[in-house]
């Protein structure tokens, strides 16, 4: 399992804090590490520096 994964583009991915919430967009740039938590078959589980989860295709990013 890859510990941090890169961004290949500019992406927007959407992130909720908690149930209930709003869902806020959040922007990456190209080249931006996200840290693994886990993989699945087609994407990983990512938490970005401020601790927010992600699901990222993994069309969308590489192994770094």
């Amino acid at each position: 399992m890859a510990d941090t994964i890169r961004m290949k583009n500019a992406v927007t991915l959407k992130h909720q804090a908690n149930l209930g919430e709003d869902v806020e967009e959040v922007e990456f740039s190209e080249g931006t590490e996200l840290h693994v938590l886990q993989t699945f078959q087609g994407a990983w589980l990512c938490k970005d520096d401020e601790g927010r989860l992600f699901n990222v295709k993994k069309e969308q990013a590489e192994e770094a």
